[in-house]
């Protein structure tokens, strides 16, 4: 919390903005409220005694000066292949949205017929044991995970330095991405040596869920987003950079990611907390 309130401090102090009528720990408080309970700038006005404008802008500004520190993909590969990591995974997630006013002559493009409801395709990318290490910008919800993977040139930065896992949505990707197989059009099954490999690859890729379930456990992205859901793609970076804080991806003190179920050094109060 400390380390996130001194960067708001760096960045006002950036902007040129002159004095606050609250302390940075209240704006650092609103925005974290709000991303991982969710709750709507009302209620949080109502709860800290502001005026609801202006628990609206701390909350976007704090948005703001999270998602700045994300990390890119090209970094986020470098840093992997200093750990030693033989692979990445990648994945798709929906993020869901209100629905989205369009005419009844105008395509509904947010709307997602895999999930059928309307919302945000975002991919991830996670590590080995599945830790959530970086989130895409959102698309609209009826992009598939390929046709979002090809736009972002996801394999083309990965599969310089590594390998990449998908399931079989990415089949066609990349012809170095491990995708697995699919029968093909008159096979009635699979031939057994293609089953054992699907298998295989299963265990090492539906390890990468957990990166999505770590993105999809803040509230804020949990529930139906309220509002443009452009806005989604600032919220998701700083949900990213909120993980490497409490879970530190790349760092020694890096959790036990076979025993998640044990309580970490950073209890649920202080998740805003830098290492």
């Amino acid at each position: 919390m400390a380390g996130f309130a001194a960067a708001l401090g760096r960045y006002h102090r950036r902007i040129g903005s002159r004095w606050r009528a609250h302390e940075l720990m209240t704006q650092a408080v609103l925005t974290l409220a709000y991303l991982e309970g969710g709750h709507t700038y009302r209620s949080l006005a109502a709860g800290n005694g502001i005026p609801r404008s202006t628990c609206h802008t701390y909350v976007q500004e704090g948005i703001k000066v999270l998602a700045r520190r994300a990390l890119p993909l090209t970094e986020v590969v470098r840093l992997a292949v200093k750990a030693g990591w033989p692979y990445l995974i990648v994945d798709g997630v929906n993020i869901p949205t209100e629905r989205i006013a369009a005419g009844f002559t105008k395509k509904q493009h947010w709307f997602s017929g895999k999930h059928h409801r309307h919302g945000a395709a975002v991919q991830t990318v996670a590590a080995p044991d599945g830790e959530l290490l970086w989130v895409s910008g959102v698309l609209p919800g009826k992009t598939v995970d390929i046709t979002a993977a090809r736009r972002l040139g996801i394999a083309e930065k990965v599969l310089e330095f590594l390998g990449l896992l998908a399931d079989l949505g990415y089949i066609g990707l990349h012809p170095q991405a491990i995708t697995g197989y699919k029968r093909k059009r008159g096979e009635k099954a699979l031939p057994a040596g293609k089953k054992a490999a699907n298998v295989a690859l299963a265990g090492l890729r539906a390890i990468g869920e957990r990166g999505n379930a770590q993105l999809k456990q803040w509230k804020v992205l949990a529930n139906d987003f309220r509002g443009n859901p452009r806005r989604i793609t600032r919220i998701v970076k700083a949900v990213q950079t909120l993980q490497y804080l409490i879970r530190q991806p790349f760092g020694p003190a890096r959790p036990d990611p076979t025993r998640d179920h044990i309580v970490t050094r950073f209890t649920r109060k202080d998740r805003s907390l830098a290492p």
